[in-house]
Parts: structure tokens; sequence; C-alpha cells
């Protein structure tokens, strides 16, 4: 069904989404810790909205962590294949896709949970973009491989004036 690219690109997205996930909750509990608030503040609320508690949330965070990880994956192995040739280009886009999860998850999160929109938004701002730079990075190390981890580049193209790129 997916060639082998688009086998590794989705299990790294699996993989990035997931990771980026442990990490966005450990700056979530962190934040919720300095500001003076439980550490397990947020999941609870998700849980306890659907009848249970923060185990719930924080199980449910982590299935839309490794949901968006694969959308990523579909969206850039789908759409600009090839695009991520480089770690910068990785966190790049990495970086975009935890920017948008904010107006697309947290705004109808925050309006869900009955929150204050804005300061849900400037809450979830930091955990998402790790999340995103996480995801991203994740993925450009997955699909370029052990170039990637010594620093050449693994992909050789020409520019118009023949030069390599």
């Amino acid at each position: 069904m997916f060639s082998r690219p688009w086998k590794r690109g989705l299990a790294y997205g699996a993989i990035g989404g997931v990771a980026g996930t442990v990490l966005m909750d450990i700056v979530m509990v962190t934040t919720f810790v300095l500001a003076g608030e439980p550490a397990d503040t947020f999941f609870t609320m998700v849980g306890e909205k659907l009848g249970d508690g923060a185990i719930l949330g924080l199980a449910l965070h982590n299935a839309v962590g490794l949901s968006g990880g694969l959308v990523f994956a579909l969206l850039v192995l789908g759409f600009v294949p090839n695009a991520i040739d480089s770690r910068k280009k990785g966190m790049t886009f990495g970086l975009a896709a935890g920017v948008l999860t904010i107006p697309l998850g947290c705004v109808p999160m925050a309006i869900w949970l009955g929150q204050p929109i804005l300061q849900v938004v400037a809450f979830s701002l930091l955990p998402h973009i790790v999340w995103g730079l996480t995801l991203g990075w994740t993925m450009a190390m997955g699909l370029l491989g052990q170039n990637a981890r010594i620093g050449k580049p693994s992909i050789t193209t020409r520019s118009s004036s023949g030069q390599v790129d």
C-alpha cells in the first residue's frame, strides 16, 4: 500500500508525535507547578469533562499528539514530498505544525472546557512549539537517516547554475 519512504515517514511521524507530546506534557506540568497550580490541572480538566480523571486526560492528550504526528507525516509526504531535506527544514515544518495546533486544537479545547481563550492560547504557545520542533526534528532525522546524524547532506541537488547545493 505505501512505499518504503512513506512507511518510514509515517513511523517517524508517529514517533515524533509521541516524543513531542511527552516533552510538551513536561513543559505543561512544569508551567502549572511554577504558577502554583496542581501539576495535573489540564489532564484532570479533560478527564473530568469525559467522566473520569487525570489518567484519561493524559491518555487522550498523548493519543492526540500521536495522531497529530501521523497527520503531519501524511501532509508533508503527500503534498510536499522531499521537502524535508535537512534538519532545519524539518524543524521549520514542525514549528509551523506546532503553531497551527493553537487555533485548530487549543481554541476549540478552551471553548469545550469553558476556559478563557486568550489565557489558554498564551499558556499553550510554548508547549505546542516544543511539540512541533520535536516532531519536525524527529521526521528529519528519520527521513534523512545516518547522514543527518553526522552532518552530511543526504540529498544532493543541482541549482540552475549547475552547482551542487
